[in-house]
């Protein structure tokens, strides 16, 4: 069931990504060997109330989520591209320095691979893909977990996490499309309220939080490793390129000051130069990826909410069957949603914090 045909006309972003491709390469090729483990699925189980809200939501999150997908491979793939060309741009023009014959066809590549650098950094800032790709995903997080709060919600006209948190006294960051996708549920008859005192949805509901709280711990877990290992390896890579650039640059020195061949005897001075010009080059690129993609801070984001929702998972365990009387489910629910909703939050500021720089 759909969410209106008035709901999604504003979502006009296409749901193919152009530039993806590029950025899934090198990490693939950067994680090779590393086993990904897939996210578990939700039960079959799932109480059907909750189960028809989800379909109702899904057309929408499923809208933003395409969007956030094929923008976020764009701009991935975008900056990836980037930060790469310009390496191989370096090594042109320091390999024409060594070939005399291939000059003319060595600057006419680096020159196309710095124009092709400056026009995508114009298209990727004309088409806001980085700002699109960032609310997008958030949009789509915010969706996605209105399920879960939809038994405690006590105005459903209104943005209920924002309902929620005011009877909690607290305030939250509103998504105007939420509230929007709220106000229609209210017309939906989608209200749950009650429904906690059935047992057999109690029982349910109980366990849908847990599988859904597992699912969170696993995604952060698994995405804290990656990003750690591909932030290791980049790492090793750019050291070990500055490395080789130090023998380098250190051999065409004590050659030059003493006249002895060593190295050289094996190895043209002029190729020495040129890893010596290109290698640094190409260290400052994939660090620059690092900082781009905040390969470190992700990381950290990740473990902390997988620790958090690990605690917040144990407590559900122990709930009594009392505690959806007496507020405890509610409050812990909510404390599970401010957690997942913080993390869309949280990591929407880290993404704005870095904006794309043509320069790096």
């Amino acid at each position: 069931m759909a969410i209106g045909p008035q709901s999604t006309r504003h979502i006009s972003a296409p749901s193919q990504a152009r530039l993806g491709w590029w950025h899934l390469l090198w990490r693939k090729a950067l994680l090779a060997g590393v086993q990904t483990g897939d996210i578990p699925p939700l039960a079959g189980d799932v109480p059907a109330p909750i189960r028809n809200l989800t379909q109702l939501i899904e057309e929408r999150r499923g809208a933003y989520a395409a969007i956030a997908r094929a923008r976020g491979a764009d701009y991935k793939g975008g900056y990836w591209m980037m930060y790469l060309f310009a390496p191989i741009a370096v090594f042109c023009s320091a390999f024409a320095a060594a070939s005399p014959r291939l000059v003319v066809i060595l600057y006419g590549i680096e020159l196309l691979l710095i124009i092709t650098i400056l026009l995508l950094f114009m298209l990727m800032r004309r088409g806001s893909w980085q700002e699109q790709w960032i609310r997008a995903r958030r949009t789509a997080e915010h969706l996605r977990y209105l399920p879960l709060v939809a038994p405690f919600v006590r105005n459903r006209s209104a943005n209920w996490y924002q309902d929620i948190a005011s009877h909690h006294g607290m305030r939250v960051i509103v998504d105007d499309d939420v509230t929007r996708a709220c106000e229609w549920l209210a017309d939906q008859e989608a209200n749950l309220g009650d429904r906690l005192r059935e047992p057999i949805f109690y029982r349910g509901y109980i366990k849908y939080v847990d599988e859904l709280l597992t699912q969170q711990i696993h995604y952060h877990s698994n995405n804290a490793a990656m990003e750690r290992i591909l932030a290791r390896r980049i790492s090793i890579a750019s050291s070990s390129f500055f490395g080789i650039t130090i023998v380098c640059t250190a051999v065409i020195f004590f050659e030059t000051l003493t006249g002895a061949v060593g190295l050289g005897r094996y190895i043209e001075a002029k190729y020495l130069r040129l890893c010596a010009a290109v290698l640094p080059a190409i260290g400052g690129g994939l660090r620059g990826l690092l900082a781009q993609g905040e390969s470190h801070r992700v990381a950290a984001l990740s473990e902390g909410m997988a620790v958090r929702l690990a605690q917040l998972r144990d407590q559900l365990r122990k709930l009594q069957p009392m505690a959806a009387f007496n507020g405890e489910l509610e409050a812990l629910v909510w404390n599970s949603t401010q957690e997942l909703l913080s993390e869309a939050d949280t990591w929407m500021r880290l993404q704005e914090s870095v904006p794309l720089s043509v320069a790096g």
